[in-house]
Formats: structure tokens, C-alpha cells, sequence
């Protein structure tokens, strides 16, 4: 009889640590992507303005056939910040849609014999696209940083 109880209180216990251990993981990828969101915005918003001032004083002649890569080094830039800015709203519909499958499978799991049908016919595509998003966020913003990189060597070089 002792080591049954044991043996729960030993499950509770366990169960009790996988939640705190998967709340800190979740706390840290919500963290994580956080602070990815406002790197790429602030990244891609500086190197989009230093490219001006690039422009202005340091380069005010341009050559010409460099003009093209500045225009895709903007471009880059300007759809970095678009993914990123995209990606929020898909981020929230995101967790709108993870709530919903989260009551399915609470509620559900009262009543058993649902379970299996239903669960399995749920998916989360906008957490599916967010991931894209930013990947194609920072694909992006590498694309505008080694545009605007050859445009200012080609510019800088006699």
C-alpha cells in the first residue's frame, strides 16, 4: 500500500517538474522570438537609413550600374521588415489557434471516445507560416546587406 503512494506522489512529482521545465522552455522560445522580431526590424530599419546617409555624404557621386544593387539592397530591406511585421499577425492567430486546439483536447479528453477523431483534424498553419515568415525575414535582410555591400565597395574603389 506505501509504494503505491509512493509511486504516485513520485508521478505528481515528476509531472509537477515536466510542467515547470516545458513553461520555462515555452517562456524562452516566446523570448527568443521576441527579441528576433525587433533585431530584424532595428537591423533592417538602420542598415535601410545608413544606406541613405551612405548616399548623402559619403558617396554623393554615384557610378553608374551600381544604382540597380542599391535598389535591392532597399528592396531586401523594405521585405524584412514586411515579413517581419507580417509574421506578428500570423504569431497572435497563431496562438488564437493553438487555444482553440488546447480546449479541444482538454475538453475532449472527458470524453475519450471523441478524442482521436477530432484532434487529429487540427492543424495550426499559422504557426506554420510564421516560421516561414521569419525565415524569409532574415533571407531577406542578408540579401539587402550583401546588395548594399557590393554597391558601396563599387562605389568606394576608384
Amino acid at each position: 500500500m506505501m509504494s503505491k503512494l509512493d509511486s504516485k506522489s513520485n508521478d505528481n512529482l515528476k509531472y509537477k517538474v515536466y510542467l515547470e521545465e516545458r513553461k520555462s522552455l515555452v517562456d524562452a522560445v516566446r523570448e527568443g522570438a521576441r527579441s528576433f522580431d525587433k533585431t530584424i526590424l532595428v537591423l533592417s530599419s538602420g542598415a535601410f537609413g545608413l544606406s541613405l546617409t551612405f548616399i548623402r555624404q559619403i558617396s554623393p557621386n554615384i557610378k553608374s550600374g551600381t544604382v540597380f544593387l542599391l535598389i535591392c539592397a532597399w528592396v531586401g530591406f523594405c521585405l524584412s521588415l514586411l515579413f517581419t511585421l507580417i509574421s506578428f499577425l500570423t504569431s497572435q492567430s497563431a496562438c488564437l489557434k493553438q487555444i482553440k486546439i488546447l480546449e479541444v483536447e482538454y475538453f475532449n479528453s472527458q470524453r475519450e471516445h471523441d478524442k482521436k477523431a477530432n484532434i487529429e483534424n487540427i492543424e495550426n498553419k499559422s504557426s506554420d507560416w510564421t516560421g516561414r515568415l521569419n525565415k524569409l525575414s532574415i533571407v531577406a535582410f542578408m540579401l539587402g546587406v550583401i546588395f548594399l555591400a557590393f554597391f558601396s565597395i563599387s562605389n568606394l574603389l576608384p
